[in-house]
């Protein structure tokens, strides 16, 4: 019941944020995209109208089945072609090297082992493949990240995890980091604010 509430307020709860500058925010960070491209937890499909023509396959990875529901509809509304695949990111069902481009939003906060989920994103990428990432992490604000550790089990009921040091799990991954900007998201509740913006390499 949460997961189906969860995906049916996605959108509602995100257009704020999205209409104050994360939709220019994806749509700036995704022109990188290229090549065979895969995004892992798609969610529902908020970031489908930003892939450039230089992406010559989409596979969008989702494992909730209401979200992919979502997600479906969204694809057919764009009349854009993609390959949807009820999978999780620490099991992708793709041989080593498939991709050139990988794309989480959003995703790294959720997944049971950060760890694992950024090795088998690793593992899909061709050598000196890309991988995107916009996600919300831990605050530098001692104040705000205590918070952040307070709410946790309330986020946990739709997966979350706030109070992440992502980037430190990518800088630790087998993946190099390339570029990363430090933002806010806006018009969010203060413990989701802290954002990361960035590129990381195979």
């Amino acid at each position: 019941m949460m997961r189906r509430l969860f995906a049916a307020l996605y959108d509602t709860v995100s257009k704020g944020s999205e209409e104050a500058g994360m939709r220019e925010e994806r749509r700036q960070h995704l022109a990188g995209a290229t090549g065979e491209t895969i995004e892992i937890g798609a969610g529902t499909g908020l970031n489908l109208e930003h892939y450039p023509d230089a992406v010559t396959r989409l596979v969008l990875a989702e494992p909730d089945q209401h979200m992919r529901r979502r997600l479906q509809q969204r694809l057919d509304n764009l009349g854009r072609q993609a390959e949807i695949v009820d999978a999780s990111v620490e099991r992708l069902p793709f041989p080593d090297g498939t991709f050139d481009t990988a794309v989480v939003t959003w995703v790294l906060c959720s997944v049971p082992d950060q760890s694992k989920a950024l090795a088998e994103i690793a593992r899909v990428l061709k050598p000196d493949g890309r991988l995107l990432f916009i996600e919300h992490v831990r605050s530098d604000d001692p104040k705000v990240a205590k918070r952040q550790d307070r709410i946790r089990p309330l986020y946990n009921l739709v997966g979350c995890n706030p109070n992440r040091d992502t980037l430190a799990a990518i800088e630790s991954s087998p993946l190099r980091v390339e570029s990363v900007e430090h933002g806010e998201v806006p018009k969010a509740p203060k413990v989701e604010r802290p954002m990361i913006v960035g590129t990381a390499r195979r």
